[in-house]
């Protein structure tokens, strides 16, 4: 939740509930697998996550479709004029 709202600037909130239910998600959809602790020194309450193989097929695929949109955005853009006024 703190990791969502660092990375958009504090644009976006995410709450326990909808982190877990997509946690759970992605862990039925093998994406994701919980992991033990990462060193004896981790709080044993934390649970931890990894991308499984699947997952990292799944999330390049994405990035690779997100990065298609933005291309053709961008396209788009340039070949908009502005209206008069």
């Amino acid at each position: 939740m703190q990791e969502v709202a660092r990375q958009s600037g504090g644009k976006y909130k995410m709450g326990s509930g909808t982190l877990y239910d997509n946690l759970e998600r992605l862990i039925e959809q093998r994406l994701v697998t919980e992991t033990p602790s990462r060193s004896p020194k981790d709080d044993p309450r934390r649970r931890y996550y990894r991308l499984t193989a699947l997952g990292r097929r799944v999330f390049s695929a994405e990035v690779s479709r997100l990065e298609g949109v933005v291309r053709e955005a961008k396209l788009r853009l340039r070949g908009a004029r502005p209206k008069e006024a």
